[in-house]
């Protein structure tokens, strides 16, 4: 007994004793929060103390500054102290900051100030940790300025990973240009496996930034287009970031990504009641996205846009055991040559107040004056958009062994049965694509010569529907999509595929349209490499010239973009360049289509199809706008989406009137049960027969309402009644007015009712 107890004192004593060590261990962290707390506080309190005073104000700020560059329509002015930049509009005396001028007296804590005080913000990786740590130019970096010939010159350098970017900034004759040449920037450890790359930067991101009492809002161009008011409100949501241009589709996910548009053109607006700035991304676009947030959101008091470029793509992946993804990222460096930023102001001579459609009309004159777009000569017609699709892979069991055919969807003989069928029913003018028409796009493969597929009819039918369309003034478009594909026709999944950043072949999978998984019924494609563009695209666009097609169209070609990151080591901004030379040789040769094209194609264009009416609905959008459209209306030549793919047939009519924007058809030539197990069952909708009528109908409505002002640019376009109704107004002063609840349109005075043109029916 004795022997038990003196064991059980020595336990129970020895727990007393460890009792204050272990308390210890608890007992540090908490004071160490709490010290965190207080002294984070005690700062607040002290940065409360500084600003008693009044908000620094633009004259007082203005006071600082030095004039380093100016014109007859610009001045530019730095402080070398601030690091900050001031850009004069001379037309009306706006002055448009790189940063906030009242920032210390702001509602911002200390380290949110030193991000929006910078003129850059860097993030940089490091592999070997699996981490990425951002850094801004105020704060661990450090920036230095120095005059240049019309301009400065700023090294930012950050000395923790060793890396310093430098940026020139010079006044050009209508903007303020933000130029980095990438081979310059200095990366002391650019190892991909140990050291420090740069993985994305950032330049002036509150360049215009508007505070609390300024009224405003950003013009965004994701879809058709959108706005975002200034202090909105709506504080809780997550911030706006859209890809130029798409996300890079090498980045296979295991779940389809959620439905969203495409920000087709790499530029943004500001507006501030008779003031506005236009910014583009000239160079470097395809690796841009555009970041928005409004005051709060981020808890400061500053609504602003600006955009950001991955420098190094990254993906990740899976490796045996581990349940976290390993990011890796390119292994050649910097594959984008240049950076180049240009910050135009934009206003008027008769002092009144800007909008979206000078922003508009801004990007209008940059596209036509420095990227080479024709304002064509429009009609004064509004022709009807067809999109007909030729055929298809279906599997079948033959003699019980499961077996992959190629279906005809609509015959050459029975597109041109559709066509003139329209004709009888007065469709007099129509700009037609005809989809998978050619043996190699039925089967999946790449298609690389002219070849009509025989199961639609051959040749010989193809010539007599050609023929019947040049008779008739059809604009007909064979078009090929040679995204993706299956090995043959002398193209190989093992040799022309992109590679991923994770050195795997890009292999798409088919996604199921309820659930957006997999669908393990489907084979996945390979993604063709843009490395191999040039190859295919030559020969096809030669192929077709021999046998007399001067009508080109490559499906999603102008408006997807991807990188090859294996041997070929072609980024986005490569590709880009790829594309664009493609269609600068169709266009040499012919006429050419372009699908919701993207802005590197559009001086190559010469119709559009498939253009959004909407955006992609983010949270923090107030309203939508037609921005595509305002920017390319009069110009080049559009349709919407497909009328018979909308669920509210009213509502898709009213918004392409109000956009201006020409309409447009799926047909197919067998019903949708036909198309089942295919993968052009999500045209289930296009069976011709059943739209005939409303085709033809509303191909009159349109003739009415939009002909008359298609060679004219869109002058205004004002939201009543709480969007209820939208007037659209064009430069020679005709005009429209939707009204959604009652279904009609107003033109030239005259009402008419949209369910008159499409027998009755509003919906499907």
């Amino acid at each position: 007994m004795d022997h038990k107890f003196k064991k059980t004192a020595a336990l129970l004593l020895s727990l007393l004793l460890l009792a204050p060590m272990t308390a210890s261990v608890y007992s540090e962290d908490e004071p160490a929060e709490e010290v965190a707390e207080e002294a984070e506080e005690k700062e607040e309190k002290e940065d409360k103390k500084k600003k008693q005073g009044p908000p620094r104000t633009e004259a007082e700020a203005f006071a600082d500054m030095k004039l380093v560059a100016s014109n007859s329509n610009l001045e530019m002015y730095k402080n070398e102290k601030e690091n900050t930049i001031c850009l004069k509009d001379l037309k009306t005396g706006k002055l448009w900051w790189s940063n906030p001028v009242d920032l210390e007296t702001s509602n911002a804590k200390k380290s949110q100030k030193q991000d929006l005080a910078s003129g850059m913000v860097l993030t940089y990786a490091e592999p070997a940790n699996r981490s990425t740590t951002t850094n801004n130019s105020k704060g661990k970096g450090k920036a230095k300025m120095k005059d240049i010939p019309n301009g400065v010159h700023i090294d930012y350098t950050f000395k923790t990973p060793g890396i310093t970017v430098p940026v020139d900034i010079t006044l050009e004759e209508d903007y303020m240009k933000l130029y980095v040449d990438t081979s310059q920037i200095v990366e002391e450890h650019p190892s991909p496996i140990q050291g420090q790359l740069v993985s994305d930067l950032a330049f002036f991101t509150t360049f215009g930034a508007a505070g609390l009492e300024e009224s405003g809002y950003f013009v965004v161009p994701d879809g058709s287009g959108a706005v975002v008011e200034f202090n909105n409100g709506k504080t809780d949501l997550r911030t706006y970031t859209g890809k130029v241009y798409g996300r890079d589709i090498t980045q296979i996910k295991q779940l389809k990504s959620p439905v969203t548009r495409n920000v087709n053109l790499p530029m943004y607006g500001i507006v501030k009641g008779d003031s506005a700035l236009m910014v583009v991304a000239d160079k470097g676009d395809a690796c841009a996205s555009i970041n928005t947030y409004v005051s709060n959101q981020n808890k400061t008091d500053y609504n602003s846009t600006y955009f950001d470029f991955e420098m190094r793509t990254s993906d990740e992946y899976l490796m045996g055991g581990e349940s976290n993804p390993l990011r890796v990222y390119e292994k050649r460096g910097i594959l984008i040559p240049e950076i180049e930023l240009r910050y135009y102001p934009v206003s008027n001579d008769n002092g009144g107040d800007m909008d979206y459609t000078d922003i508009a009309e801004k990007y209008r004159e940059y596209l036509i004056k420095d990227k080479g777009v024709a304002d064509q000569q429009i009609e004064a017609k509004s022709p009807l958009y067809v999109d007909i699709y030729g055929g298809t892979l279906e599997k079948k069991s033959v003699l019980g062994i499961p077996v992959t055919v190629k279906q005809p969807v609509t015959k050459f003989k029975t597109a041109q049965y559709i066509l003139q069928t329209l004709k009888s029913e007065a469709v007099e003018d129509m700009v037609v694509t005809y989809n998978k028409f050619s043996d190699e796009d039925m089967g999946e493969k790449i298609t690389d010569s002219w070849s009509p597929a025989g199961k639609l009819g051959g040749n010989g039918d193809w010539k007599k529907l050609k023929a019947y369309a040049d008779q008739n003034s059809i604009a007909l478009f064979p078009s090929v999509d040679n995204t993706q594909y299956k090995t043959g026709n002398g193209y190989w999944s093992m040799t022309n595929t992109a590679i991923r950043v994770s050195n795997a072949y890009a292999r798409l999978p088919v996604y199921d349209l309820a659930h957006g998984v997999e669908n393990k019924y489907y084979s996945p494609l390979s993604l063709f490499s843009p490395a191999s563009y040039n190859k295919a695209y030559t020969r096809l666009i030669n192929s077709y010239t021999k046998k007399g097609q001067t009508n080109f169209a490559f499906g999603s070609l102008s408006n997807t973009i991807y990188g090859d990151y294996g041997k070929s080591a072609t980024s986005r901004e490569m590709a880009k360049g790829i594309v664009s030379g493609i269609y600068s040789d169709a266009k040499s040769k012919g006429k050419v289509l372009a699908e919701n094209a993207a802005s590197y194609v559009l001086p190559y264009t010469d119709y559009i199809t498939n253009v959004p009416v909407d955006s992609s609905k983010f949270d923090l959008f107030d309203y939508d706008i037609p921005l595509y459209q305002m920017v390319l209306h009069g110009i080049v030549p559009y349709s919407s989406v497909a009328v018979n793919s909308e669920p509210d047939i009213t509502r898709i009519v009213l918004d392409s009137v109000a956009s201006g924007s020409n309409l447009s058809f799926d047909f197919t030539g067998i019903e949708a049960a036909d198309l089942k197990d295919t993968k052009l069952d999500c045209y289930y909708y296009a069976y011709y027969a059943n739209w005939i009528g409303e085709a033809s109908g509303l191909y009159e409505l349109a003739n009415e309402v939009i002909a008359p002002a298609a060679d004219q640019t869109i002058s205004d376009y004002n939201i009543l009644d709480d969007g209820n109704q939208i007037e659209t107004i064009y430069d020679n002063g005709y005009s429209t007015l939707v009204n959604y609840s009652k279904g009609t349109i107003i033109a030239n005075g005259v009402e008419y009712k949209v369910a008159d043109y499409i027998g009755g029916e509003g919906q499907q």
